[in-house]
């Protein structure tokens, strides 16, 4: 039997497809992506959390929405840090496999949650049919909040090493995954999704179409929202101050 697992995430990482990828793979039960979220299946144990900060109600929450092993994708951004803390333990302690994936393009991250912010467009479905009014000019872009998306960056960047510092605490092994790792070549992402299933001890063999179902993962994911990024009127002012607050937050952290 393969182990279940959680997979921690931000948004615009490619996360979706990936999970959707390992979900139909794996034996465990497959729930609603980033359940803990407030309005989603799982989102009574954030709300409670944020009502009540009632830390034992917490772990029991926790507990009882794991009981039956299901497939955590948790984009941990959206979720309140001492939710994502338990979510780690109580995962742990119960068997789970811990998986980080991540995108090093920090900015174009940033830049890609702003565009489906302006856009409305959070998935594939649709896309195409905006993307093509914008490139055409038939809709046109609003700006980048720049103040609000450098404030998420930093606020993005200290989540980021709240969890690595999780992590390494449980001192439990993890799998570490990026963006880039398994989108940018077709064969480099083969050879890393492979690892990765490694490491969750799911056999490919025992799937028909696996190898179908693997290309069409990662050679037609997302909705390649760079196509239209430069036609945001701001785009390129946003992405100096974003460079900048990321050199900065970097040269701030550095030990």
């Amino acid at each position: 039997m393969s182990f279940p697992y959680v997979i921690w995430t931000l948004r615009r990482t490619g996360g979706t497809t990936l999970t959707g990828l390992v979900n139909t793979l794996s034996e465990h039960p497959v729930v609603q992506h980033e359940p803990f979220n407030e309005e989603r299946v799982f989102g009574h144990v954030s709300k409670a959390w944020r009502e009540n900060n009632d830390h034992d109600r917490l772990i029991s929450n926790i507990e009882a929405a794991l009981a039956p092993r299901p497939l955590i994708k948790h984009c941990y951004e959206l979720v309140a840090p001492e939710v994502n803390k338990a979510l780690m333990e109580i995962s742990t302690r119960m068997g789970y496999r811990h998986v980080v994936l991540d995108r090093r393009a920090e900015v174009d991250r940033i830049l890609s949650l702003e565009l489906a912010k302006i856009t409305g467009v959070w998935g594939k479905v649709g896309s195409f049919k905006i993307y093509e009014e914008v490139e055409a000019g038939t809709r046109s872009l609003g700006p980048i909040d720049i103040a609000e998306a450098v404030a998420h960056l930093r606020f993005c960047q200290q989540r980021r090493a709240d969890v690595h510092a999780q992590l390494k605490a449980l001192d439990e092994p993890y799998f570490e995954v990026f963006f880039e790792d398994v989108y940018s070549d077709f064969e480099s992402g083969r050879v890393k999704v492979r690892k990765l299933l490694k490491y969750l001890e799911i056999d490919t063999k025992t799937y028909r179409g696996y190898a179908q179902k693997l290309t069409d993962a990662l050679k037609r994911q997302g909705q390649n929202s760079a196509r239209v990024i430069d036609l945001v009127p701001n785009v390129a002012q946003a992405r100096t101050e974003l460079s900048a607050a990321l050199a900065t937050f970097n040269e701030n952290s550095a030990p």
